[in-house]
């Protein structure tokens, strides 16, 4: 108990902003977040009054317009500054972020590729450009950009990060590792950059780092399916069958309902030649995720292979369909579902177990060494 006069130590716990919203209730972080962007607001407004010509105080405006996401008067405020001050960096990086977050995002590209030619020192005109670039499917601008940053800001552990992102889209494995093992050295234990590690490891044919870097993952969280899924592909790769199975079997008990792991003993067991074994698998997966395309056609395959052709036709009527399906094109599910079934909710409904792509493959009988090439960093 504290002293008298003295006030009591007290525990305060953040509670998730969504809990507020299934009460029905608004989160008082939120509102007192609202209140104090509005005396803001009325303070810059007020020293406005005496000096509205101050570029300063009319950015600050236009930055709590933004905050309080009223963005369209906060374009057309931006847009009259730049008018009268057309060198002003700051003018163009906060206009780019309005469009941005406005969802105008050509506009928004001019703006902060002006905004860094105005003042190229500025390490948050060239994040913000890179994530614009990320955001646009531009990877090869992203990466430049993020190496701006770095080369700025060597520190910045988010831009590396952001940097690694860029090259395992564009396939630059070997430039993704480098990336990842600096970003480490600032955040070892991140479990989520050890387990890009892997990927980037392993798609680069470097299957022993990417079991060593695997293995790191399951230490840090021992109870993490997706890291074990991981840790199977990779010994999958290396023919360690026992130690493949023995993980992918791990991610299952670890998440009974989670299709992926039963996907990829499908494959293991397809690839070994056992493909009656490798239906179990396969029956499972689509028992747990109806949607998994991939898990599919693996069936119809190795459904066609033992002779059952009435189930390898069925099983192929359902790939197509899903194939074809609008929702599966355009969102990969129905509305509030997981197309497939992970933790975390990343689609897997594009790879076959082994992770190469649909298109041009043989699921479940192609070799897990030559499907790495194409494969997914979350489809393993």
């Amino acid at each position: 108990m504290g002293e008298a006069g003295k006030p009591t130590d007290w525990i305060t716990m953040k509670i998730d902003p969504e809990i507020f919203e299934e009460l029905g209730v608004r989160d008082p972080e939120e509102t007192k977040r609202e209140m104090a962007i509005t005396k803001k607001t009325r303070q810059v407004n007020k020293e406005l009054k005496t000096d509205p010509d101050n570029v300063d105080l009319q950015l600050e405006l236009a930055t709590l317009m933004i905050d309080g996401a009223n963005y369209e008067e906060a374009i057309k405020k931006l847009i009259a500054i730049r008018n009268k001050a057309p060198k002003n960096s700051r003018v163009y990086k906060l206009l780019g972020t309005a469009y941005v977050l406005f969802n105008h995002e050509e506009e928004a590209l001019i703006e902060l590729n002006r905004a860094c030619e105005l003042d190229p020192t500025d390490v948050e005109n060239y994040f913000n450009l890179g994530g614009l670039y990320l955001l646009r499917d531009m990877f090869p601008n992203a990466a430049d950009a993020f190496e701006k940053v770095i080369e700025l800001d060597p520190t910045d552990t988010t831009a590396y990060a952001n940097l690694a992102a860029a090259y395992d889209m564009l396939k630059f494995y070997d430039k993704e590792i480098i990336a990842l093992r600096k970003v480490l050295m600032f955040k070892p234990e991140d479990k989520e950059l050890r387990s890009a590690l892997s990927n980037a490891y392993f798609h680069a044919g470097r299957h022993e780092d990417a079991i060593d870097a695997a293995l790191c993952v399951v230490d840090i969280d021992d109870k993490d399916p997706q890291g074990y899924c991981n840790l199977g592909s990779c010994y999958s790769v290396r023919n360690m069958i026992d130690d493949a199975i023995a993980a992918f079997k791990k991610a299952s008990e670890l998440a009974p309902d989670y299709s992926l792991p039963h996907t990829n003993l499908g494959t293991l067991y397809a690839n070994m030649g056992r493909p009656e074994t490798a239906i179990k698998s396969f029956k499972t997966a689509v028992t747990l995720n109806s949607a998994d395309a991939g898990a599919w056609m693996n069936l119809y395959t190795c459904y066609k292979d033992v002779g059952l052709m009435e189930d390898s036709q069925a099983a192929y009527r359902k790939y197509e369909a899903l194939m074809e399906g609008p929702a599966l094109a355009s969102t990969g599910a129905t509305e509030g579902e997981n197309p497939s079934n992970i933790p975390g909710g990343v689609s897997q409904t594009s790879k076959y177990a082994g992770g190469g792509d649909m298109d041009g493959n043989q699921p479940g009988m192609e070799s897990l060494a030559d499907a790495d090439a194409d494969a997914d960093a979350d489809s393993r």
